[in-house]
């Protein structure tokens, strides 16, 4: 606490509701993240572990 300045001042935001979550892996996915309609949708990190390949 801060003396003089009100308690919503200084309380940080809550957190953001995910958007939806990735269809393998379950992981929460907010606004602004990669979406990849793969699957029915899934995270940056599953598209690359499962479909992803380098030459």
């Amino acid at each position: 606490m801060i003396p003089g300045y009100d308690e919503w001042k200084t309380t940080p935001p809550d957190d953001p509701d995910p958007v939806t979550y990735c269809n393998i892996c379950g992981c929460p996915i907010y606004e602004g993240d990669a979406l990849f309609t793969i699957d029915g949708g899934i995270c940056e990190d599953c598209l690359n572990d499962y479909y992803k390949e380098l030459a």
